[in-house]
């Protein structure tokens, strides 16, 4: 029988687009109270999207700008839910939308993992177990005591990368 790590069955996504913007809520009610009139319209980013993720499996969300990819990432991880349709995901989600999320430029690699871990719900005894392996993997011992904000792009994705795909045994 297959686990899946994410199944996504006829997700739709809209967005309210009102024509006449408001700068907040109190803005919004006396527009109202005034009578104005405010068209809503909406935006679909999603229109019935559906696929399984096994566990174990890779893949990859490519796409246009617009084509609607952050917004199916944030559904995935419960950041948004979906107009229609339905989403189950099993095992831990961790919403690091952009590459940077989480990570205090001004810190430390070995600070950062730590952190990181932390966001992720693991305490430090467990960090401390699979620190080693993080660091290993993304090939920095000479760099863990030096800020991220001095590192090049990929070697901070690769941080990330290890750091979000540590599993609990």
């Amino acid at each position: 029988m297959k686990e899946y790590a994410v199944r996504i069955k006829n997700v739709s996504m809209e967005f309210n687009l009102a024509s006449e913007k408001a700068e907040g809520l109190k803005e919004y009610v006396i527009n109202i109270i005034r009578g104005k009139n405010i068209k809503i319209e909406t935006f679909r980013a999603l229109n019935n999207i559906s696929f399984d993720i096994e566990k174990g499996d890779s893949f990859a969300i490519m796409g246009s700008n617009g084509s609607g990819k952050s917004t199916l990432l944030k559904l995935i991880s419960g950041i948004f839910h979906p107009t229609s349709g339905h989403i189950e995901t099993n095992g831990l989600i961790a919403p690091m939308i952009e590459l940077g999320a989480g990570f205090d430029l001004n810190l430390t690699a070995r600070e950062n993992i730590y952190l990181n871990g932390a966001v992720l719900g693991h305490d430090r005894f467990f960090m401390d177990k699979y620190f080693e392996n993080i660091i290993e993997f993304s090939e920095l011992w000479d760099f863990v005591d030096v800020p991220v904000k001095k590192f090049l792009f990929g070697n901070a994705s690769k941080i990330r990368f290890c750091n979000s795909n540590i599993n609990q045994t």
